[in-house]
């Protein structure tokens, strides 16, 4: 599915598409184009040449100005050929695009493949609402670099509604899908003018925004990359960013307020040492979140065992295990997920709530003076309801990866655990969903799709990185290998250091998980192997959600969660999931 596509005639669909027919022909005209005479080979450009006629973006639809210039070296960063491009097929429309050329042969870069680039490109991402200009860290590389500003400066999404109640689809297209899209195709037609040459690989690099951006990329512009690193992917906006206000609801309706942030903690911690040991390591990480079922009534003031400071109210530990849970209709059925145990709860459940989930309510609604705290958890389904029928299709970023995936693309997640700003059983929500369309209703190890797709947990990680857990490791580079030498990843290193003591584990593709031999360190890698199945039916069939667009009301999809009504009320154990 190409959400952009359902938005009416004259509006930012018809522009994107119209920017991207210009910039590839610019492209392929870059890779084939031979000065006169005819039998001469194309030749490298002077950076001061791109923002002229001969690099070939003056004057090609969607373009208003394009400046290049010299970047001297400075401190750790390269010198390099910067070019900044305005894009926009209307006045309205104003995204800029900039792009790192390691100096090419002619501007007196050496040790590449053509001056000091190495031939390839590297597309990074924003984060929050916000886009990324910076491209030094892939420019350092070798890389040709590439970013935008999603079209507006900040990290402010409040203009996606006009103060009339109407959308301002240009601004939420320019955000979720137009400037990197330009982007991306800007960063291949310079570098194949600037260096005379075609690039052979391109590479998106991304977390968070970044990691979704590289999702629609992937869904929408599927033939343009080679390899794709997208981590802790924000996908399905509107629906998770909307569940990022389920615990403020929560605690209003039930603790009549926030919940001080050292309670929030403690009973984290409790949780963590309820459930650590359950795969069999003390380590401070519970490995699977969803197996574990400890409740925050266990700190109810006066309960056994429950601790002496910092103990809950029962209103406060209801309001707890629903942040846990998630939210649910008045049915019960479940709307979207929570933040699993483990995690960080004052991120989204702090005294004030997160502001971009803030932001969300007023795209659900199309209000942007709409009051999140009218909102009762009863009437939660509603709005997420609201969000789902109106602005989703847009914004979520859940279409297939057919075309990526005929044309040979890698792409490779991380998403940890206890990630505190996204629900990371969204992400195993959507991979469960390629699984099945790649690889079958009884392909129960992700085989199929771990051909091109392959998605790791991280235990005990937060958002993009952080967190108990260690850290995964060098995963740009385990993506250009995928690419390059066709090694896919079995494992990706994890790594980290506290009080003095160094702990390695290595990740595994889902469903797997790491595994202690018996034996041995647990802080060595060496004494975990990748093996299980997380995909244990109670877990799969506890995920399943209210139909999408009829969270309000409507009956469980049990096909989108990827089982069957049949299998989830079967006694024992379902043919579809191993136990």
């Amino acid at each position: 599915m190409h959400a952009y596509r359902t938005l009416p005639p004259g509006l930012t669909a018809r522009a994107a598409l119209a920017i991207a027919a210009g910039l590839l022909a610019s492209q392929q005209a870059a890779a084939t184009d031979r000065p006169h005479p005819p039998h001469r080979p194309a030749q490298p450009l002077l950076c001061s040449q791109l923002a002229g006629t001969a690099g070939g973006l003056v004057g090609a639809p969607g373009i208003k100005s394009v400046l290049a210039t010299i970047v001297p070296a400075a401190g750790a960063n390269v010198a390099h050929c910067q070019v900044d491009v305005l894009v926009g097929a209307s006045p309205e429309q104003n995204i800029n695009v900039r792009v790192g050329l390691p100096l090419n042969s002619l501007d007196g870069g050496s040790g590449g493949v053509q001056g000091a680039w190495n031939g390839r490109t590297q597309g990074v991402g924003g984060g929050g609402c916000a886009g990324n200009l910076n491209v030094a860290a892939p420019v350092n590389a070798g890389y040709v670099g590439s970013g935008n500003d999603t079209g507006h400066a900040g990290g402010n999404c409040e203009p996606g509604v006009n103060n009339d109640g109407t959308y301002n689809l240009l601004f939420i297209n320019d955000f979720i899908r137009n400037g990197i899209k330009a982007q991306v195709l800007l960063s291949k037609a310079l570098a194949g003018k600037y260096y005379a040459m075609a690039p052979a690989y391109n590479y998106w690099n991304g977390c968070s925004t970044g990691g979704r951006q590289g999702y629609l990329l992937a869904q929408e512009l599927g033939r343009e990359l080679d390899g794709i690193l997208a981590n802790a992917p924000a996908i399905y906006w509107t629906r998770f960013q909307t569940a990022q206000m389920w615990g403020q609801i929560a605690m209003k309706d039930l603790a009549g307020g926030p919940i001080p942030a050292a309670k929030l903690a403690q009973t984290t911690a409790s949780a963590v040492a309820a459930c650590d040991a359950a795969d069999g390591v003390t380590d401070g990480v519970i490995d699977e979140p969803r197996a574990c079922t400890f409740s925050a009534k266990a700190n109810v003031c006066g309960a056994p065992g429950a601790p002496a400071a910092n103990c809950l109210t029962g209103a406060e530990a209801e309001a707890i295990d629903k942040i846990w849970d998630g939210p649910r209709n008045p049915q019960g059925k479940r709307v979207w997920f929570g933040l699993d145990r483990g995690t960080n709860l004052s991120g989204l459940n702090g005294a004030s709530p997160f502001f971009l989930g803030v932001t969300q309510l007023h795209w659900n609604t199309h209000n942007p003076a709409f009051d999140w705290t009218t909102v009762t958890l009863n009437a939660y389904a509603d709005v997420a309801q609201q969000g789902s029928r109106n602005i989703a299709d847009v914004t979520d970023t859940f279409g297939d990866l057919d075309e990526f995936r005929a044309a040979g693309g890698k792409l490779l997640t991380f998403v940890g655990t206890n990630d505190q700003l996204i629900m990371p059983q969204g992400v195993l929500h959507y991979y469960r969903q390629m699984a099945q369309r790649y690889g079958g209703r009884h392909d129960d190890d992700f085989s199929g799709v771990q051909k091109f797709y392959r998605l790791f947990r991280a235990p005990g990680v937060a958002h993009c990185a952080g967190g108990a857990g260690p850290q995964p490791q060098n995963l740009f580079n385990t993506l250009v290998d995928w690419v390059e030498k066709k090694v896919p990843p079995q494992t990706i290193a994890a790594q980290a250091t506290a009080g003095g003591v160094t702990r390695t584990r290595p990740l595994c593709p889902y469903p797997q998980t790491a595994i202690y031999k018996g034996s041995g360190s647990t802080d060595d890698a060496a004494n975990f192997f990748c093996g299980g199945n997380l995909e244990q039916r109670q877990i799969v069939c506890d995920s399943v959600l209210a139909k999408y667009k009829h969270e309000a009301n409507g009956p469980l999809d049990y096909r989108a969660g990827g089982t069957s009504a049949a299998e989830c009320r079967a006694p024992g154990w379902g043919h579809g999931h191993r136990p």
